[in-house]
């Protein structure tokens, strides 16, 4: 079965704490793929959150396990039970080269658990970290939207929204 993606969005920033894409998931599409194909910070790693109709949540109901391959050492494992993001989906050290991400989010407009997957390549000045991650917001409303946060100022960031037919 061929898939194809269908234009949503675009939104950009710089020099901003979190970013919002707010009204880019509906009942038209069961899956959605987001593509951060830019995310540069001084020295930070690069997380999401969901938004419902109240915005942005930001409860202790997140759930991920990332696998950290990292070019210049150990591989790892982050697992978070009862966290108040997802990620890390993104990390730069001020290497001015940007990182890119790609999630996929399912079903975050019906009414129950809202789950998804991402992998990205981020830069460092040690070597590039990779990861993979798997997540779930466990609270059983629409979600409308994402929101993306960092541990300090985004410097760059650029966000395009598909649905995937």
């Amino acid at each position: 079965m061929a898939t194809s993606l269908q234009y949503i969005t675009s939104v950009s920033g710089s020099n901003i704490s979190d970013l919002s894409i707010t009204n880019c998931f509906t009942a038209n599409y069961n899956v959605y793929q987001v593509i951060l194909n830019e995310i540069e910070f001084s020295s930070s790693d690069m997380y999401f959150r969901f938004i419902n109709g109240s915005g942005v949540v930001s409860s202790s109901n997140y759930d991920d396990a990332v696998h950290l391959q990292r070019s210049y050492g150990d591989f790892a494992e982050n697992k978070t039970v009862d966290g108040t993001s997802l990620g890390s989906i993104g990390y730069d050290d001020n290497q001015n080269g940007g990182g890119a991400t790609v999630i996929y989010v399912y079903k975050p407009f019906t009414s129950n658990h809202t789950f998804c997957t991402w992998q990205n390549a981020g830069q460092s000045g040690s070597g590039t970290p990779v990861r993979r991650g798997v997540g779930v917001l466990k609270v059983e409303e629409s979600h409308t939207g994402i929101n993306f946060v960092g541990g300090d100022t985004i410097e760059k960031v650029s966000a395009t929204v598909y649905g995937v037919k």
